[in-house]
């Protein structure tokens, strides 16, 4: 589902009827809309249509699990646009207390919860749908390592969401439980630097500095080992160019981890870790990793409030 570089986003030629559409349609032309037209306002008024015709008696169905990400990545994509993300603390779901899908159905029909709410909701069932499509999966299923991504991203997304809304524990947790479901399922190498990246970003944001050192640490490790494969020039230009903002990253925790010490040796001293990070205004130029899955690139720049590097993760699908 990979966007176009075009900084225009289309609008729709002509209004669209789409009480006439199939489900299949209304899928394929929300599809079109993301990837083609950038008008992820319209892509999510498919996807969500396509939903209310698809899910009958059981919105739960592992069937709907691509549609549920979609629309997902829809919503969160239009509220990444226009910057406007979270006013409030988001609340975290636990898997015993997830949303309601009969719930996020109707919302998305009435329009009574905020686009950045539904998208978080979404993502959960979205998961929960992937989760019982594995399960029944067998080990060599051609199309594991697509299902396995494409759950992981739904991890990746509400880490993301998280980030946004500064709340570091809680998306450093979804990003570690993307790394699991990775490690569990054994895919490639190539599928875990980008992760490493946005959880060690996610424990530094914490103050967890020495748990963020040693996370980039493998984050690095990893992208050296798949320099040694070997890449095309584009792909290895890329990797080095992380690896050197990596390394800066590293030189900063290192200082952070001295200067704390420093303070801690002070009698009586009482340090908050996380209060002496710097307020940066530095950003990491956009740098593609893992290419092949839907987290196509990371961009860590200054966001809106000029506070923290944030993690700019976004929905790439083939």
């Amino acid at each position: 589902m990979e966007a176009t570089t075009s900084d225009t986003v289309a609008q729709p030629s002509e209004e669209i009827d789409y009480d006439s559409l199939s489900a299949d349609e209304l899928y394929e032309k929300g599809k079109e809309f993301f990837k083609v037209d950038r008008n992820y306002a319209e892509a999510a008024e498919c996807f969500s249509r396509c939903l209310e015709k698809r899910s009958g008696d059981n919105p739960y169905d592992s069937s709907l699990r691509e549609c549920y990400l979609w629309f997902a990545d829809s919503l969160l994509t239009k509220e990444e646009e226009n910057q406007s993300m979270f006013a409030d603390t988001v609340d975290a779901s636990t898997e015993e207390h997830l949303p309601s899908a009969d719930a996020v159905l109707e919302k998305a029909e009435q329009k009574e919860a905020s686009d950045e709410t539904l998208a978080f909701e979404t993502f959960q069932i979205a998961y929960q749908c992937y989760t019982e499509f594995l399960s029944g999966m067998q080990g060599d299923h051609p199309e594991i390592e697509k299902e396995v991504l494409d759950a992981s991203y739904c991890l990746m997304r509400l880490g993301d969401m998280y980030f946004t809304n500064h709340q570091f524990e809680e998306a450093a947790k979804e990003f570690d439980r993307a790394l699991q479901l990775r490690h569990k399922y054994k895919l490639k190498e190539k599928h875990f630097a980008s992760l490493y990246v946005s959880l060690a970003q996610c424990q530094m944001f914490n103050g967890q500095l020495g748990e963020s050192l040693r996370t980039f640490t493998s984050a690095k490790e990893i992208i050296n080992r798949i320099l040694l494969v070997g890449t095309d020039e584009e792909e290895r230009k890329r990797l080095q160019d992380t690896l050197e903002d990596i390394g800066l990253q590293m030189d900063d925790l290192r200082k952070l981890i001295a200067s704390l010490s420093a303070h801690s040796a002070q009698k009586g001293s009482q340090v908050n870790a996380a209060a002496l990070i710097p307020q940066t205004t530095d950003s990491f130029d956009e740098k593609k990793l893992d290419t092949a899955t839907k987290s196509a690139f990371i961009s860590v720049e200054q966001n809106s409030t000029g506070e923290k590097r944030r993690i700019d993760i976004s929905g790439m699908y083939k």
